[in-house]
């Protein structure tokens, strides 16, 4: 049986532009050889490096590959979005209730008993675009911060990995239907919250 990639015939398989930090990048180059996929992985570990990625492209003349943020707090300009052949993706260290920053400092300070993380469409504004994926793993009570930040990213590979056949293709990725909650957590939410007990 084969699986069609969506890779049109003749043409070089997209490249790959992990943003993340070099641990993530070159673990996730890894699992894409030993998956066997031919895609090229562009490291891309912080901003410095995404800037010198676009300095060269523009919507007339979009980056040929895909860029994926991976658990990365880096906010991706909106002219390199446009400036991406295909669908930019990011995942997000946390599930759809917890857009937005310290999603995983909620999760535990307000003692979740589930918690996940989210591959979505990249937009703006950030934790907001169509989701994809989504990974879900139970959090008994009494887990620590360090436990939780552990399973978190298990997780968030989990979903790359799933998700690398589509996101190495020229496929567009498929909403799940899943939503993001109305609620945003930022500094501000975060400090009116209560503290441990």
């Amino acid at each position: 049986m084969t699986v069609d990639r969506g890779i049109s015939e003749g043409m070089p398989p997209p490249s790959l532009a992990i943003l993340s930090n070099v641990t993530s990048c070159a673990a996730i180059s890894t699992m894409i050889s030993a998956r066997g996929l031919p895609n090229e992985v562009i490291a891309v570990p912080g901003k410095e490096a995404l800037d010198r990625l676009y300095a060269t492209f523009d919507e007339g003349s979009p980056f040929p590959g895909r860029l994926i943020g991976f658990v990365t707090d880096v906010i991706v300009p909106i002219g390199y979005l446009k400036a991406t052949r295909l669908a930019p993706v990011n995942f997000h260290p946390g599930p759809p209730e917890y857009p937005g920053l310290r999603a995983i400092e909620f999760a535990h300070r307000e003692r979740a008993r589930s918690y996940g993380v989210t591959a979505h469409a990249m937009t703006l504004p950030v934790d907001s675009g169509q989701i994809i994926g989504v990974n879900r793993f139970p959090v008994p009570a009494g887990t620590t911060d360090d436990t939780l930040r552990f399973q978190t990213w298990r997780a968030a590979y989990a979903l790359l990995l799933h998700l690398l056949p589509v996101l190495a293709s020229d496929a567009a990725p498929t909403p799940v239907g899943a939503e993001w909650a109305e609620r945003v957590c930022t500094d501000a939410a975060w400090r009116t919250l209560p503290g441990e007990t």
